[in-house]
């Protein structure tokens, strides 16, 4: 996957590295840095025309080659460039058995061994000639030719056969430099994507995630992060996992002088014969529900996905059905119809006793609770993608929630209004046990507000595979 962080080195290096090649030709050809040139540069030499240029330069490359492999110098010139370039033998024949053009028969004869070098004027181009003696003992005189002013400005032509000859090393260049960061952009990406996925993971409240693996064998700090980043959430695990026991037992450990608490008050409303039964009805109430929160607690799931196994099959249809029927005469009370819409005849899901009900029920129970008198419930049980999952939505028509408080509702102990009544609010542990539940069936819950008004809830469970 092509982030923008990946896009962004990869093409900074590439352009960076492809500027530094092509820079560095243009640079050692305009200020001519060879071994054998001179560090000048063109503003230093105001008369020298391209022309001019040329001529030093044929002459300097001519210098120590022989009669044949000058005239395949020339050959291998672009066609382009042949008619500003002519090499002439001591019989004032073109190597290449071209015709000469009439100023280089005019300066052709004035370059002889006492004077090397000349120039002339034919009508609106300038012609300069150079003689040298060849490594084989012959003796050549080198010609180059002005552009003509009716062709526009002077053609640099040293310039233009640079270009014409450098690009396919340039492009190799580029090529090559472009792959090289390519490689090395996605070296730097891929361990910043493995650690951006698994800090989603943990954000998501999955605290078994390791990425220490993905970095054996290297001694990088990357690495080093790596395995510090596995180092943090196994702390955090286990910090996770012995408060979430720690919980479960000291509930488990209030529930006994609890259950000896509600004995006594069982006695003492017996025994006092009406005389003091409102207050003993306050003290039940309280009793009742601190066993209730208790209860709540216990029945949070503290397994790992690892360790819980789904050694049971369940229908979903079955057991919405079921749940409607049971609410019902509830839902009459305050004259909601609830409606339930499926067309399967079945949808079998693996599960695990009975923790499924207790999903289910939570969720339909809080839409009960939320949604107004003389409206509706819809629950909706369908396969979105033939058959591999199942979707159970459940939609009330009640005030929702608020936006940022959408996933918050599936913590311990939330409740989107702090100031409302133990009685008509809860104890903020029925969504977080639904959660809980459904993540350790390999499912998804989410929560969202309707357009319409009310509070829309989906569960997300993996269909029943007999394999």
């Amino acid at each position: 996957m092509l982030t923008r962080l990946y896009i962004k080195i990869f093409f900074t290096f590439w352009l960076i590295t492809a500027a530094i090649i092509v820079g560095t030709n243009i640079v050692v050809h305009w200020f001519d840095i060879t071994p054998e040139g001179n560090f000048q540069s063109n503003a230093y030499l105001p008369d020298d025309s391209p022309a001019k240029r040329l001529l030093f330069q044929m002459v300097g490359n001519a210098i120590n080659r022989n009669t044949q492999q000058l005239t395949q110098d020339l050959r291998a010139m672009p066609n382009w460039s042949l008619r500003f370039v002519y090499i002439v033998d001591r019989n004032n024949q073109d190597l290449l058995k071209r015709p000469l053009p009439p100023g280089i028969m005019v300066l052709a004869p004035r370059l002889t061994a006492k004077h090397p070098y000349d120039k002339v004027q034919d009508r609106n181009r300038k012609l300069y000639g150079r003689h040298i003696t060849l490594n084989d003992g012959n003796s050549v005189k080198v010609v180059t030719i002005s552009a003509g002013r009716d062709e526009g400005p002077d053609r640099d032509i040293i310039w233009e056969m640079f270009l014409e000859n450098i690009w396919p090393l340039l492009l190799v260049s580029i090529l090559v430099s472009g792959t090289a960061c390519f490689l090395l952009a996605h070296h730097f990406t891929r361990s910043i994507n493995t650690l951006q996925k698994a800090t989603r993971q943990i954000a998501k409240g999955d605290l078994s995630v390791r990425i220490g693996e993905q970095f054996h064998g290297r001694k990088d700090e990357i690495a080093d992060l790596g395995r510090d980043f596995d180092h943090m959430t196994e702390r955090l695990e286990k910090a996770m996992l012995e408060q979430k026991r720690l919980i479960k037992d000291v509930s488990h450990e209030l529930r006994s002088p609890l259950a000896r608490l509600q004995i006594a008050l069982a006695l003492a409303q017996q025994r006092s014969r009406g005389m003091i039964d409102a207050e003993l009805a306050r003290i039940k109430q309280a009793a009742d529900y601190l066993n209730d929160i208790i209860t709540d607690i216990l029945t949070l799931p503290v397994q790992n996905p690892e360790d819980w196994e789904l050694d049971d099959m369940l229908d979903l249809v079955a057991l919405l059905q079921t749940l409607v029927d049971n609410y019902r005469d509830q839902a009459a009370e305050k004259n909601v119809n609830l409606r339930f819409q499926c067309p399967l005849d079945e949808a079998l899901v693996a599960t695990h006793g009975n923790t499924l009900v207790g999903v289910f029920e939570n969720i339909l129970r809080n839409a009960l609770l939320y949604t107004p008198t003389d409206s509706e419930i819809r629950i909706h049980l369908d396969t979105p993608d033939d058959g591999k999952h199942y979707l159970v939505s459940i939609a009330d028509q009640g005030p929702g929630v608020a936006e940022d408080s959408l996933e918050d509702i599936f913590q311990p102990f939330f409740r989107t209004d702090q100031a409302r009544a133990r009685e008509s609010g809860g104890y903020g542990l029925g969504l977080a046990i639904a959660q809980r539940s459904v993540s350790l069936h390999q499912g998804t819950i989410q929560a969202e507000n309707r357009l319409e008004g009310g509070l829309f809830v989906s569960v997300k469970l993996p269909a029943y595979n007999c394999d």
